[in-house]
């Protein structure tokens, strides 16, 4: 539902005036869903929305339901992906375009509170900018901070709670909601939302069951540690009854120095 409402020209031009403070001249797609990979043995990427503006920058968007982790380097491989795409053979890196990657995350990822966290690079230990042309977004529909204008914290509301009554009053969710509903009118295109939700819901589901064997893995894992640690402890003890050196005892088993020392006066 996010692509389809993304692929709206107006709507996805007026979310980025939002979203940017910046007037935008127009918007053209580059292509629904571009997949973007070096050849067949490299790892490609699937772009929700791909697109350009007439100054020539260059919008990545993509919508975040499912927790992932390292999005950082999802988007520094996402960026290099974008700018060998555009940087044609024979150009100069100075002709490289202005670009945006934007993520609109269905939870805060990085645990600000924040409605919108943007990537400032900087020279280490100083206040200058390091400008490479490249920016970087992460929205987060679970804010407690709304540091954005209304329309994208109704944009946040919307995604976060799916209520289509919620009493939205932005130009920018009046016609989310009115490009929600002819999608969903659209008997063709219901029934491809419909597959699309039956998917999510199987890929949730499997998440969920990774997630428990992942715990019971570390929870073995953590048993195991626990009692080598047990094993350590008990070994120390019997050395310190033989008036064994502290240092070596810490060698013997990988206890720390205080570790050991604690054991001593017990």
């Amino acid at each position: 539902m996010f692509g389809q409402v993304m692929r709206n020209p107006d709507i996805c031009k007026l979310f980025l005036e939002e979203l940017l403070g910046e007037e935008i001249d127009h918007i053209e797609y580059i292509e629904n869903q571009k997949e973007l990979s070096d050849s067949y043995e490299h790892h490609g990427i699937r772009l929700d929305v791909y697109l350009r503006d007439g100054a020539g920058t260059v919008y990545a968007i993509e919508m975040q339901t499912i927790r992932k982790l390292a999005l950082e380097k999802r988007v520094r491989f996402y960026q290099g992906s974008i700018d060998r795409n555009e940087l044609l053979k024979g150009r100069s890196y100075g002709e490289l375009s202005e670009s945006f990657v934007i993520f609109v995350c269905d939870f805060d990822y990085f645990g600000t509170g924040l409605a919108v966290n943007e990537r400032a690079s900087y020279i280490k230990d100083t206040d200058t900018p390091y400008e490479d042309g490249s920016h970087v977004l992460f929205l987060n529909s679970r804010y407690k901070a709304a540091n954005a204008g209304s329309a994208i914290i109704e944009y946040l509301d919307y995604i976060r709670t799916n209520d289509d009554s919620g009493g939205y009053t932005t130009e920018l969710l009046q016609k989310t909601m009115e490009r929600v509903r002819e999608v969903r009118s659209d008997s063709k295109m219901e029934v491809s939302y419909m597959m699309w939700q039956l998917k999510y819901q199987d890929a949730v589901e499997e998440g969920r069951a990774e997630g428990r064997r992942e715990g019971r893995q570390e929870g073995r894992r953590e048993g195991r540690q626990e009692g080598r640690r047990e094993e350590k402890i008990a070994f120390a003890q019997k050395l310190l009854k033989r008036n064994r050196p502290i240092d070596e005892i810490v060698e013997d088993t990988g206890l720390s120095y205080e570790e050991v020392l604690a054991l001593s006066s017990t």
